[in-house]
Protein backbone atom coordinates (compact mmCIF):
# COMPACT_ATOMS: atom_id res chain seq x y z
CA UNK A 1 0.00 0.00 0.00
CA UNK A 2 1.42 3.68 -0.56
CA UNK A 3 0.04 6.94 -0.35
CA UNK A 4 0.37 9.27 -3.35
CA UNK A 5 -0.16 12.62 -4.93
CA UNK A 6 0.65 11.74 -8.11
CA UNK A 7 -1.23 9.13 -10.37
CA UNK A 8 -1.58 8.32 -14.33
CA UNK A 9 -4.83 6.63 -14.26
CA UNK A 10 -6.04 4.35 -16.80
CA UNK A 11 -9.01 2.50 -17.56
CA UNK A 12 -9.17 -1.21 -16.78
CA UNK A 13 -12.10 -3.10 -17.87
CA UNK A 14 -13.91 -5.99 -15.17
CA UNK A 15 -15.86 -9.12 -15.96
CA UNK A 16 -18.96 -7.42 -14.98
CA UNK A 17 -18.04 -4.39 -17.19
CA UNK A 18 -17.02 -2.00 -14.12
CA UNK A 19 -14.27 0.92 -14.48
CA UNK A 20 -11.90 1.01 -12.25
CA UNK A 21 -8.48 3.64 -11.86
CA UNK A 22 -5.67 1.93 -12.37
CA UNK A 23 -2.27 3.48 -10.88
CA UNK A 24 1.02 3.26 -12.94
CA UNK A 25 2.80 4.80 -10.49
CA UNK A 26 2.21 5.66 -6.63
CA UNK A 27 4.87 8.50 -4.71
CA UNK A 28 4.32 8.11 -0.99
CA UNK A 29 3.87 11.11 0.84
CA UNK A 30 1.31 12.95 2.88
CA UNK A 31 3.11 11.79 6.05
CA UNK A 32 0.54 13.93 8.06
CA UNK A 33 -2.06 11.33 7.52
CA UNK A 34 -0.15 8.04 8.18
CA UNK A 35 0.22 7.90 12.16
CA UNK A 36 -0.14 4.88 13.60
CA UNK A 37 -2.77 4.57 15.98
CA UNK A 38 -2.47 3.45 19.59
CA UNK A 39 -5.77 1.60 21.74
CA UNK A 40 -6.84 5.35 24.29
CA UNK A 41 -9.48 5.51 26.53
CA UNK A 42 -9.18 9.60 26.19
CA UNK A 43 -11.67 10.93 23.81
CA UNK A 44 -8.86 13.11 23.06
CA UNK A 45 -8.33 14.50 19.47
CA UNK A 46 -6.84 17.43 17.88
CA UNK A 47 -8.59 16.60 13.46
CA UNK A 48 -10.57 14.66 11.71
CA UNK A 49 -9.78 12.29 9.20
CA UNK A 50 -12.59 11.62 6.40
CA UNK A 51 -11.63 8.17 4.89
CA UNK A 52 -13.32 8.13 1.79
CA UNK A 53 -13.29 4.75 -0.22
CA UNK A 54 -13.66 4.74 -4.24
CA UNK A 55 -15.00 1.45 -4.68
CA UNK A 56 -14.12 -0.24 -7.75
CA UNK A 57 -10.54 0.04 -6.87
CA UNK A 58 -10.92 -1.36 -3.39
CA UNK A 59 -13.38 -4.00 -4.63
CA UNK A 60 -10.10 -5.52 -7.19
CA UNK A 61 -8.98 -7.16 -4.18
CA UNK A 62 -11.69 -7.98 -2.05
CA UNK A 63 -14.32 -9.74 -4.35
CA UNK A 64 -15.30 -11.74 -1.46
CA UNK A 65 -16.67 -8.85 -0.07
CA UNK A 66 -20.87 -9.10 -0.38
CA UNK A 67 -20.73 -5.21 -0.85
CA UNK A 68 -18.68 -5.81 -4.46
CA UNK A 69 -20.92 -8.64 -5.68
CA UNK A 70 -23.09 -6.07 -7.44
CA UNK A 71 -21.42 -3.13 -7.54
CA UNK A 72 -22.74 -1.95 -11.03
CA UNK A 73 -25.47 1.03 -11.41
CA UNK A 74 -25.13 1.59 -7.20
CA UNK A 75 -24.34 4.60 -5.68
CA UNK A 76 -20.62 3.68 -4.85
CA UNK A 77 -19.85 2.60 -8.63
CA UNK A 78 -18.81 5.95 -9.24
CA UNK A 79 -18.81 7.68 -5.82
CA UNK A 80 -16.77 8.25 -3.61
CA UNK A 81 -17.84 6.29 -0.51
CA UNK A 82 -17.90 6.53 3.21
CA UNK A 83 -14.73 3.99 4.94
CA UNK A 84 -14.48 6.16 8.58
CA UNK A 85 -14.29 9.43 10.28
CA UNK A 86 -11.20 8.83 12.67
CA UNK A 87 -10.55 11.07 15.41
CA UNK A 88 -6.49 11.96 15.08
CA UNK A 89 -4.33 13.46 16.63
CA UNK A 90 -1.22 15.50 15.24
CA UNK A 91 1.39 13.74 16.89
CA UNK A 92 0.28 9.99 15.55
CA UNK A 93 -1.37 8.81 18.70
CA UNK A 94 -4.80 8.56 17.76
CA UNK A 95 -7.51 7.62 20.01
CA UNK A 96 -9.07 4.33 19.41
CA UNK A 97 -11.59 1.41 21.25
CA UNK A 98 -12.32 4.06 23.41
CA UNK A 99 -15.13 2.42 26.11
CA UNK A 100 -14.93 -0.73 23.84
CA UNK A 101 -15.47 -4.25 25.25
CA UNK A 102 -12.37 -6.02 25.68
CA UNK A 103 -14.66 -9.02 23.79
CA UNK A 104 -15.74 -6.24 21.05
CA UNK A 105 -12.00 -5.65 20.24
CA UNK A 106 -10.79 -9.36 20.29
CA UNK A 107 -13.51 -9.97 17.42
CA UNK A 108 -12.57 -6.39 15.60
CA UNK A 109 -8.92 -7.56 15.42
CA UNK A 110 -9.94 -11.14 14.09
CA UNK A 111 -12.22 -9.34 11.39
CA UNK A 112 -15.76 -11.09 13.48
CA UNK A 113 -17.35 -7.72 12.46
CA UNK A 114 -20.74 -8.69 12.10
CA UNK A 115 -20.34 -11.08 15.47
CA UNK A 116 -19.40 -7.55 18.09
CA UNK A 117 -22.16 -6.12 19.99
CA UNK A 118 -24.74 -3.73 18.77
CA UNK A 119 -24.04 -0.21 19.78
CA UNK A 120 -27.03 1.68 19.84
CA UNK A 121 -27.00 3.00 16.06
CA UNK A 122 -30.73 3.28 14.95
CA UNK A 123 -32.32 1.52 12.08
CA UNK A 124 -33.31 4.27 10.22
CA UNK A 125 -29.73 5.39 10.05
CA UNK A 126 -28.18 2.53 9.05
CA UNK A 127 -30.65 2.79 6.37
CA UNK A 128 -29.62 5.91 5.08
CA UNK A 129 -26.11 4.83 5.60
CA UNK A 130 -25.82 2.08 3.87
CA UNK A 131 -26.26 3.90 0.54
CA UNK A 132 -23.00 5.86 1.18
CA UNK A 133 -21.26 3.20 3.34
CA UNK A 134 -21.60 -0.10 1.43
CA UNK A 135 -19.20 -1.67 3.71
CA UNK A 136 -21.95 -1.91 6.08
CA UNK A 137 -22.87 -5.06 4.22
CA UNK A 138 -19.76 -6.46 6.14
CA UNK A 139 -20.99 -5.36 9.41
CA UNK A 140 -17.99 -2.15 8.68
CA UNK A 141 -19.84 0.25 10.34
CA UNK A 142 -19.51 -1.92 13.86
CA UNK A 143 -15.39 -2.20 13.44
CA UNK A 144 -15.32 1.58 12.28
CA UNK A 145 -17.50 2.80 15.18
CA UNK A 146 -15.99 0.16 18.25
CA UNK A 147 -12.46 1.51 17.06
CA UNK A 148 -12.68 5.19 15.77
CA UNK A 149 -16.48 6.89 16.12
CA UNK A 150 -16.61 6.25 20.02
CA UNK A 151 -13.50 8.18 20.66
CA UNK A 152 -15.35 11.54 18.69
CA UNK A 153 -17.72 12.21 21.88
CA UNK A 154 -21.08 12.03 19.90
CA UNK A 155 -23.67 9.20 19.84
CA UNK A 156 -23.89 6.74 17.17
CA UNK A 157 -26.64 8.20 15.57
CA UNK A 158 -25.39 11.89 15.87
CA UNK A 159 -21.56 10.36 14.09
CA UNK A 160 -23.00 8.52 11.20
CA UNK A 161 -25.30 11.44 10.46
CA UNK A 162 -22.21 13.95 10.54
CA UNK A 163 -20.10 11.10 8.59
CA UNK A 164 -23.09 10.50 5.76
CA UNK A 165 -23.43 13.85 5.17
CA UNK A 166 -19.49 14.92 5.14
CA UNK A 167 -18.85 11.79 2.08
CA UNK A 168 -22.37 13.01 0.38
CA UNK A 169 -20.56 16.57 0.10
CA UNK A 170 -17.69 14.84 -1.02
CA UNK A 171 -19.57 13.31 -3.94
CA UNK A 172 -21.00 16.09 -5.18
CA UNK A 173 -17.55 17.94 -5.33
CA UNK A 174 -15.24 18.88 -8.41
CA UNK A 175 -12.84 15.86 -7.13
CA UNK A 176 -15.65 13.16 -7.75
CA UNK A 177 -17.03 14.42 -10.80
CA UNK A 178 -13.47 14.56 -11.72
CA UNK A 179 -12.87 10.70 -11.22
CA UNK A 180 -15.80 9.36 -12.61
CA UNK A 181 -15.07 11.82 -15.62
CA UNK A 182 -11.91 10.86 -16.77
CA UNK A 183 -11.99 7.00 -16.50
CA UNK A 184 -9.86 5.52 -19.67
CA UNK A 185 -7.35 8.69 -19.40
CA UNK A 186 -4.20 9.32 -18.51
CA UNK A 187 -4.03 12.01 -15.71
CA UNK A 188 -0.75 13.98 -14.19
CA UNK A 189 0.12 15.19 -10.50
CA UNK A 190 -0.95 18.77 -11.72
CA UNK A 191 -4.60 17.24 -13.06
CA UNK A 192 -5.23 15.31 -10.36
CA UNK A 193 -3.77 18.59 -7.37
CA UNK A 194 -6.05 20.78 -9.65
CA UNK A 195 -8.79 18.70 -9.23
CA UNK A 196 -8.90 18.78 -5.42
CA UNK A 197 -8.29 22.46 -4.77
CA UNK A 198 -11.32 23.19 -7.90
CA UNK A 199 -13.29 21.81 -4.74
CA UNK A 200 -11.72 22.78 -1.78
CA UNK A 201 -9.47 25.83 -2.73
CA UNK A 202 -6.14 27.02 -3.04
CA UNK A 203 -3.55 25.58 -0.72
CA UNK A 204 -5.38 22.61 0.04
CA UNK A 205 -3.16 20.06 -1.28
CA UNK A 206 -1.68 19.39 1.62
CA UNK A 207 -4.90 17.93 3.30
CA UNK A 208 -5.14 15.29 0.90
CA UNK A 209 -3.99 11.81 0.43
CA UNK A 210 -4.44 9.11 -2.12
CA UNK A 211 -4.10 5.75 -1.17
CA UNK A 212 -3.08 2.80 -3.73
CA UNK A 213 -3.03 -0.95 -3.18
CA UNK A 214 -1.19 -3.18 -5.63
CA UNK A 215 -2.94 -6.31 -7.11
CA UNK A 216 -1.32 -8.38 -9.30
CA UNK A 217 1.31 -6.08 -9.80
CA UNK A 218 -1.42 -3.15 -10.84
CA UNK A 219 -1.95 -0.40 -8.11
CA UNK A 220 -5.53 0.77 -7.89
CA UNK A 221 -7.15 3.76 -6.50
CA UNK A 222 -9.00 2.94 -3.47
CA UNK A 223 -9.61 5.67 -1.20
CA UNK A 224 -8.88 9.24 -0.51
CA UNK A 225 -8.04 10.90 3.31
CA UNK A 226 -8.77 14.24 3.78
CA UNK A 227 -7.67 15.91 7.45
CA UNK A 228 -10.54 17.96 8.49
CA UNK A 229 -11.26 20.80 11.37
CA UNK A 230 -13.49 19.46 13.74
CA UNK A 231 -14.68 22.61 14.64
CA UNK A 232 -15.93 23.58 10.78
CA UNK A 233 -17.62 19.96 9.69
CA UNK A 234 -20.35 22.27 8.46
CA UNK A 235 -18.53 24.56 6.25
CA UNK A 236 -16.93 21.29 4.15
CA UNK A 237 -15.95 21.53 1.62
CA UNK A 238 -15.04 24.55 1.66
CA UNK A 239 -11.60 25.47 2.47
CA UNK A 240 -12.14 26.35 5.82
CA UNK A 241 -12.95 22.87 6.50
CA UNK A 242 -9.71 21.76 6.24
CA UNK A 243 -6.52 21.09 8.29
CA UNK A 244 -3.64 22.02 6.16
CA UNK A 245 -0.10 22.63 7.05
CA UNK A 246 -0.88 26.33 6.54
CA UNK A 247 -3.71 25.71 9.31
CA UNK A 248 -1.23 23.29 11.93
CA UNK A 249 0.14 24.37 14.59
CA UNK A 250 3.99 22.51 14.96
CA UNK A 251 6.30 22.23 17.34
CA UNK A 252 9.73 23.37 16.58
CA UNK A 253 12.84 21.56 18.37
Amino acid sequence: MAFTSLAHIKQLQLNKGIIVFKFLKCIIGMAMLCGVGTAAQAQSYDYFLLAASWQPGFCVSHTDKPECANLRGTYAADSLVLHGLWPNNYDGNHPQYCNAPQRDIDLDLSGAWCSMDPYGVSGSVLSTLSTTMPGVMSCLDKHEWFKHGDCAGATPDAYWQTADSLVSRLGQTALNSFLRAHAGNTVSRTQLIAAFESSFGRYSRSAVAFKCTKTNNVSYLTEVWINLNPAALDQFPANSSLITCRHAAFRMR
